[in-house]
């Protein structure tokens, strides 16, 4: 029994269903649906040539870019702002676009674009991260004042957040404060 190639109209009907059902469950970068109609090419669509599967691939991705099924700027933006209220750095998000297939340079610019917006919006996630993660005035303190600092200030860096904000928020004296601020800066936002 030998295996007929499917029409071209096929494989782009069953690479557009497969890209709308993903799509109806994830917000995606092109660069993953990409990854994700290959893959699924690889297994369903063995038999079709790789030029082809390529041809439709790029075909059913224009049609989802063309219906605003997959924005990366818009993509962009939503992981900015989810970021920013879970308390992540700057570098944390950076990181977290390039693993979604965002390159460095768009990401950069949409980050430099948000910071001209909200100048103090590094500073509002390191405020959130300290309360999520029970550092600075939310800590029980300990004996050592001086060892515990020196771990925070490591475990802030390795967040991604820079010195000057790692200070100025291991600073708080009392969670009174800390919360005062954060709503300030919070009330300052624009998104």
């Amino acid at each position: 029994m030998t295996q007929t190639t499917p029409s071209d109209a096929k494989i782009k009907k069953r690479l557009t269903n497969k890209a709308m059902h993903y799509l109806g469950r994830y917000a995606s970068t092109t660069a993953r649906l990409r990854q994700v109609l290959q893959k699924f090419a690889g297994r369903k669509l063995e038999s079709v040539p790789p030029k082809v599967i390529a041809q439709a691939i790029e075909a059913v991705i224009a049609d989802c870019q063309k219906f605003g099924y997959v924005d990366d700027n818009a993509f962009i933006q939503m992981r900015i702002r989810a970021g920013r209220k879970a308390g992540q750095s700057e570098r944390q998000i950076l990181n977290k676009l390039q693993q979604a297939g965002i390159d460095r340079d768009s990401a950069s610019d949409s980050l430099k674009a948000h910071r001209a917006e909200s100048s103090d919006a590094e500073h509002l996630a390191g405020l959130i991260h300290i309360r999520k993660k029970r550092l600075g005035p939310y800590t029980k303190h300990a004996d050592d004042a001086q060892t515990l600092y020196q771990k925070q200030m490591a475990k802030l860096a390795r967040a991604g957040f820079s010195l000057d904000i790692i200070k100025s928020i291991l600073s708080l004296n009392s969670i009174e404060e800390a919360e005062d601020l954060e709503a300030e800066f919070q009330h300052k936002q624009p998104f």
